[in-house]
């Protein structure tokens, strides 16, 4: 038998390579394979293939999911910018050895004389975006009633206030934010001829609890506050100097805060973030400003109208009083979240819901109004 047929033979059952000629007696084949094992190796291509086609499928459809969780609990767009008399200005001042900013707003004309709003931002914000955040409504109030406003920049994003522990660096490192805000409202005044009985601070989370700060450590410099989603730190962890009777205080507190919490305890974005410091509750809150200003009582509470039949929230206004005069007020927000209640900008919804029942902004300079008159008739009578 030839070398080629004897070499077909051989491979007729394991190959279809076709047999060349031998070389030396040996027989030499094209590299190939049978019909089986190329059978074997497509399936096992075709598995693989799926396999791929199921992953990115999947990495889509997650993908899609995650896009639809982020737009509609994190996504906020941001609010129109109104029409106002002038335009805001940022500013630098140098406070010690640092350089801090802020943001301010005064109208156009703005009469000697006038008061002044500084509004502070939460964590990890900044001026610009509280203003935003409170849909630029304290710009078109000081329009409308005459105040400069001023939304001063935190350091990192965070301030220095009454609790002994917080994580963030303003605390680690004791920034003198109190110097700061002091340094801005001096410039103010002689920028703009504001008037020094009637500076208040409104103040949201983070910013809240560094106006809690200025009402217990500057009362003499503050009239008024505005403490939104921030209570007071627990006993154990509070350590301001009063100096005398605080300053008059409105406090607005959520029942359904994720991060402030309501009943007391310690701060967290839904339980992941520890170490923000023990806060007392919004209850024991309002009644440290009650008592220090002595005034006894359980209040006078009545239930905001509701706006809208779908809204799931409530709101509920405690008033603290001496002859006609607002010492503290309480707005317990039932089914609220932590937020700034307005009805210009929608909050992430991962805050919380954000009732429709009150417009934080117009009730917070309404009680600064109010403050500002009690204010002045106090200094009238010692005089």
């Amino acid at each position: 038998m030839s070398a080629v047929a004897l070499c077909k033979r051989t491979l007729r059952t394991a190959t279809t390579a076709e047999c060349v000629a031998p070389r030396d007696g040996v027989c030499s084949y094209s590299r190939g394979m049978t019909s089986t094992a190329r059978g074997t190796r497509v399936r096992q291509a075709s598995a693989v293939l799926r396999k791929w086609h199921i992953a990115i499928a999947l990495v889509g459809v997650i993908s899609v999911l995650l896009a639809g969780a982020w737009f509609y609990y994190v996504y906020a767009p941001a609010p129109s910018m109104p029409q106002l008399s002038a335009a805001a200005r940022r500013a630098i001042i140098r406070v010690g050895e640092s350089e801090r900013t802020y943001l301010a707003y005064v109208p156009a004309g703005l009469m000697p004389h006038s008061p002044l709003v500084l509004v502070l931002h939460g964590g990890l914000m900044d001026g610009e975006m509280m203003r935003r955040g409170t849909g630029y409504e304290f710009d078109v109030l000081a329009d409308r009633h005459g105040f400069a406003v001023v939304y001063p920049d935190g350091y990192e994003g965070n301030w220095n206030d009454c609790r002994r522990t917080d994580a963030y660096p303003a605390k680690r490192l004791n920034i003198d934010d109190m110097g700061f805000l002091r340094a801005v409202i001096a410039r103010l005044r002689a920028e703009n001829d504001i008037d020094p009985t009637r500076v208040f601070a409104m103040g949201y989370s983070d910013g809240g609890e560094m106006a809690h700060r200025l009402a217990i450590e500057a009362p003499a410099e503050i009239a008024a506050i505005a403490a939104v989603e921030a209570n007071l730190p627990a006993a154990t962890d509070f350590i301001c100097v009063p100096a005398g009777q605080p300053s008059r205080a409105m406090i607005l507190s959520a029942t359904d805060d994720p991060i402030m919490p309501y009943n007391g305890g310690e701060i967290s974005v839904y339980g992941l973030t520890p170490g923000r410091g023990l806060m007392r509750s919004a209850q024991q809150t309002v009644e440290y400003y009650v008592a220090a200003h002595g005034l006894d009582g359980g209040g006078t509470t009545v239930s905001l109208p509701h706006n809208h039949r779908g809204d799931p929230t409530s709101v509920e206004r405690t008033v603290w009083a001496r002859d006609g005069s607002q010492g503290v007020v309480f707005y317990k927000i039932n089914g609220g979240g932590h937020v700034v209640p307005q009805p210009v900008y929608r909050w992430p919804r991962f805050l919380g819901r954000t009732t429709e029942d009150l417009n934080a902004p117009i009730a917070i300079w309404e009680f600064f109004v109010q403050a500002a008159g009690a204010q002045l008739k106090s200094t009238r009578s010692g005089q």
